[in-house]
């Protein structure tokens, strides 16, 4: 069985990554996970993008983090952190640079890299089980996988620092109400409720959702003036498409679109 995992179902790109014990996040995995996500992204049969991991210790551990003895190994290399710092945002910034919508699924006790990544895609789903956490400053290091820069970006400056300062877990409910997830569902029924949402996500125009996330993300830290000139080029742009055209046709016809991806 391999470590990462996919699979396409009702234009759902799932990639499922199973590392046991812990699935601890090992280099060499996270650019399996990068090289599936630009699979996905190149991909005409898939609009939304679903991550998630198989629990480990009876459903309890999501993923325990980065593998801490490959990160000490690299010391051994001149510039070998640096490097290791950079891969690692690189694969899990692959997420946000994806053209098509990213779902990240998860439960349970979810820690270090396990939260950065997440932080990355564009719409969180939890367990109710879920204790998340970025521990690092109690072995006297900082967040290295861009959780600095993510977390504050989600929830604020200050909720940011309050996490990241003490290395306190979120558990479910609080993760919700302070933004970082968008659901919470129940732990036994979570995989097939967040399939219910990327499906249903998945049914809307491959070419409207790609517009949406490309305005969003590129246009959320520009000036307001420019941000809404970026909106109008991108709107323009969907407007043009096959897809809107269709989009707009059914509505008025009274049916389902058929979507091209056009």
């Amino acid at each position: 069985m391999s470590v990462v995992e996919t699979k396409v179902e009702n234009k759902v790109g799932k990639i499922i990554l199973r590392n046991d014990p812990l699935n601890i996040l090992e280099m060499e995995h996270l650019q399996m996970i990068e090289d599936a996500v630009h699979e996905m992204d190149n991909n005409d049969d898939v609009s939304v993008i679903y991550f998630t991991m198989v629990m480990q210790k009876e459903g309890k551990i999501f993923s325990a983090g980065m593998d801490l003895d490959e990160m000490l190994a690299t010391q051994e290399e001149e510039n070998g952190i640096e490097n290791y710092c950079k891969v690692s945002k690189r694969n899990y910034s692959c997420f946000y640079y994806a053209k098509k919508p990213v779902i990240y699924v998860y439960d349970g006790i979810v820690r270090g890299g396990g939260c950065e990544m997440s932080l990355f895609a564009d719409y969180r789903i939890a367990g109710e089980k879920l204790n998340i956490a970025l521990p690092e400053i109690g072995i006297g290091i900082i967040p290295g996988g861009g959780g600095t820069q993510t977390l504050q970006r989600l929830i604020g400056v200050a909720n940011a620092k309050s996490l990241i300062y003490t290395g306190r877990p979120l558990k479910a409910e609080e993760a919700k109400e302070v933004g970082l997830v968008q659901n919470v569902f129940p732990s036994d029924s979570l995989q097939e409720e967040a399939t219910k949402i990327a499906e249903k996500m998945a049914k809307n125009s491959p070419q409207g959702l790609q517009a949406a996330k490309r305005a969003i993300n590129d246009g959320a830290h520009l000036p307001i003036d420019e941000a809404l000139a970026f909106e109008t080029e991108v709107f323009v742009d969907n407007f043009k498409t096959e897809d809107a055209a269709e989009g707009i046709k059914a509505f008025k016809e009274k049916r389902e679109p058929n979507y091209k991806n056009r």
